[in-house]
C-alpha cells in the first residue's frame, strides 16, 4: 500500500453508525456476561466461589449461540427468557456478520438510511431488555436458595427508573 493515500474522513451520519454499532456491541457484550454468570449459578448452585469461578473461566468464552444452547439444553430459563435469546440471536447475527450485505454502496458513499439506524437501536434495547430479565431471573434464583437479594433488587429498580448507580456490591 502506498504511503501516501489519503484516507477518507468518516462524515457526521458515519460517526453516528459507528457510534450505534459501538453500543450495540457492548450492550450484546454485557448480555452475554449476564448470560454466563446466570449459568454459572444455575449449574454450580451449591458450588464454592472458586469452583464457580472456574466453571465461569470456561463458560465466558462461549460464543453467544453456544450460552443460549447449554441454557436450551439445560433448561435454565423460562420460556420467555429461552424464546427472546432464541429470537436475539439471529438479530445479534444479522447485526455482527450481516450488516454491510445489501448497503454497501450506501456506506460507500456516506449515505445510511435511517431504517439502518433504527435497527440496530432495536438490536440494542432488545439486548439490554433481556439483559434485565437474566438479571432479575438471576436474584429469584439466588433467592429461592435462602439469599437475600433485597439490597440487589432494589438497585436494579433504581437503574429501571434510568439511575446511574455506582457503589460496588
Amino acid at each position: 500500500m502506498e504511503e501516501n493515500v489519503k484516507k477518507i474522513t468518516a462524515n457526521t451520519t458515519e460517526i453516528k453508525l459507528y457510534c450505534f454499532l459501538g453500543e450495540a456491541l457492548l450492550k450484546i457484550q454485557t448480555l452475554e456476561q449476564a448470560l454466563s454468570y446466570s449459568i454459572t449459578l444455575k449449574m454450580n448452585p451449591y458450588e464454592t466461589k472458586e469452583k464457580a469461578d472456574e466453571f465461569l473461566k470456561t463458560h465466558q468464552r462461549f460464543t453467544l449461540g453456544k450460552a443460549i444452547k447449554i441454557a436450551l439444553d439445560k433448561n435454565l430459563y423460562n420460556t420467555t427468557i429461552q424464546e427472546g435469546l432464541n429470537s436475539f440471536l439471529l438479530q445479534r447475527n444479522w447485526l455482527v456478520h450481516s450488516v454491510l450485505v445489501g448497503n454497501e454502496e450506501d456506506f460507500n458513499a456516506g449515505n445510511i438510511n435511517e431504517a439502518l439506524f433504527k435497527k440496530i437501536k432495536f438490536i440494542t434495547d432488545k439486548a439490554e431488555d433481556i439483559k434485565r430479565q437474566i438479571e432479575y431471573d438471576m436474584i429469584d434464583f439466588c433467592a429461592s436458595k435462602g439469599k437475600d437479594m433485597s439490597n440487589i433488587k432494589e438497585i436494579l429498580k433504581l437503574q429501571d427508573k434510568g439511575i446511574r448507580i455506582r457503589k460496588n456490591l
